[in-house]
């Protein structure tokens, strides 16, 4: 009986806290800036190619998967598409 509610309680789980605001003001706002200003997004990129930069780094970006969740990356680049 205990081992079925613990079953269900996971099933019903809710999904965890997006930490996109923080993780941004601890790895990104140094070299992007407040506003995504100081080395801003491409605009002739994807939201798919920006996570895999995320993810595996570029020429003065280091790579951030060995650090985030599964989905993290594509809210954090979702996260900084919508600042202004």
């Amino acid at each position: 009986m205990i081992l079925l509610m613990f079953l269900a309680s996971i099933a019903f789980a809710e999904e965890p806290e997006d930490r996109s605001p923080t993780l941004y003001k601890v790895f990104c706002l140094n070299c992007h800036g407040e506003s995504v200003e100081k080395i801003p997004l491409k605009p002739d990129s994807t939201t798919e190619q920006r996570i895999k930069i995320v993810n595996n780094g570029a020429v003065g970006m280091p790579p951030y998967s060995w650090m985030l969740q599964e989905g993290e990356a594509e809210k954090l680049v979702k996260y900084m598409e919508g600042i202004k």
